[in-house]
């Protein structure tokens, strides 16, 4: 995990290393390092998610979505910083936060057309694009998640079961949080109100695409039955899993046919896919040697007698300073089993709760080489290296105080805590 974290190796590499090292070391049998795909179709699910993001993408569908928000702005700077974020997030809860780099890609443009690069505006529409493409990770339904952080759990607490509602429904506070984040920033910058020639853009850019094509209307139309059986799955009973592996088939099929090799399936990245099901699997041979009872043994009592509240407080700082050390993968392949297992030794309810906490900090950066999705909004050279750093420590202020001030009391009310 460290070559990953590091980037000293890549992903493909050091996810075949994992199990194999598992056997070698004689620390679990074969089928248990290689349990995660034979368990359930969760890799196949996985790979299913990624393609189906492609399909919407390849399809233009989502680009139509963000551009058509784009002309409701009505040249009003925070209509359209605002109409940038709604369409972003569903974006993302489209694609299952795969689809960041469309939402990246528009803030760019616009700021590009409207000539506003090293100007508050341009950085303001930036700055909702950082929110849209991180912030997201812990606000949408993502299979990649549940994958991660649920199988990283079952390491401490062996019965857990993850459902797709509970991360949007247990973030909700978070989802608020970024539009006071946009709009405390709007006050802060004082940019200019109205934006020349912002909605002739969007209109312009939006026209450009004609009528809504007959393959946006498929994709749009797949999109609908893949989120009906994910959130009917209580009523049919059928895994989720088969929904994301046969509806995106179905793009590929004479009559749909939405979808081209190409674009839609050469672009998945396999060897993610693999160090994916690696980082699974962690929870499956820490659970199978003893790791989580032993942290609760050992590291429970030194943690005796810290309040609840401040333990999940030290799990979000903890996860700023990893974030500074090591990728966002890696953090999600290491640490949900621990934290599960200190969390529920200080009589945590849900034992994900340490490391949701935790992984705020995904969006909690000092440098753009913290997230690789930073690295790619920064090298559009909108924002200098301090204009980044003095937007995202004094975002991780305000996100610490509104973290106490909303989300506490949520995570208490719901009965997590």
């Amino acid at each position: 995990m460290s070559l990953a974290a590091f980037e000293l190796a890549p992903n493909l590499l050091v996810g075949l290393l994992l199990p194999v090292m598992y056997v070698i070391l004689k620390a679990v049998p074969v089928n248990t390092a290689l349990g995660i795909w034979s368990s359930s179709f969760m890799i196949f699910m996985c790979i299913g998610g990624m393609i189906f993001a492609n399909i919407l993408d390849e399809s233009g569908l989502l680009r139509r979505i963000v551009l058509w928000a784009g002309t409701k702005c009505k040249d009003s700077l925070i209509k359209l910083l605002m109409a940038l974020m709604i369409a972003g997030l569903f974006v993302m809860q489209l694609t299952f936060s795969s689809g960041w780099m469309v939402t990246l890609i528009l803030c760019y443009g616009v700021v590009k057309a409207l000539h506003l690069e090293n100007t508050k505006e341009g950085i303001l529409i930036m700055i909702v694009g950082q929110i849209v493409s991180t912030t997201a990770l812990n606000l949408v339904y993502n299979p990649l998640t549940i994958a991660f952080w649920g199988a990283g759990v079952q390491m401490a607490v062996p019965d857990f079961q993850m459902s797709g509602w509970e991360i949007p429904l247990y973030n909700l506070p978070l989802t608020v949080m970024q539009f006071i984040i946009v709009f405390i920033f709007f006050k802060l910058y004082k940019p200019n109100k109205m934006l020349n020639g912002g909605q002739a853009y969007f209109e312009a850019e939006y026209a450009k695409l004609g009528k809504v094509t007959f393959e946006e209307k498929k994709a749009a139309v797949l999109a609908v039955v893949l989120f009906a059986y994910i959130f009917t799955q209580p009523i049919h009973r059928w895994d989720v899993n088969y929904g994301f592996i046969i509806i995106p088939m179905l793009a590929f099929l004479p009559g749909i046919d939405i979808a081209t090799r190409e674009k839609s399936l050469d672009t998945v990245n396999l060897g993610f896919i693999v160090f994916i099901a690696s980082c699974m699997g962690i929870g499956n041979v820490g659970g199978a040697v003893g790791i989580g009872p032993a942290i609760s043994t050992y590291v429970t009592p030194l943690l005796q007698g810290c309040p609840k509240p401040v333990f999940l407080f030290l799990c979000i700082i903890f996860g700023i300073i990893m974030n500074v050390l090591m990728t966002p993968s890696a953090m999600q392949g290491m640490f949900p089993g621990p934290l599960a297992a200190l969390g529920t030794g200080l009589g945590i309810h849900y034992p994900l709760l340490p490391f949701m906490a935790m992984f705020f900090a995904n969006d909690m950066v000092f440098f753009p080489y913290e997230n690789a999705y930073l690295l790619v909004l920064f090298s559009f050279g909108i924002m200098s290296m301090k204009e980044f750093m003095k937007y995202n420590i004094i975002k991780m202020g305000i996100t610490l105080v509104l973290f106490w001030v909303i989300v506490l009391p949520w995570w208490y009310f719901m009965g997590l805590i």
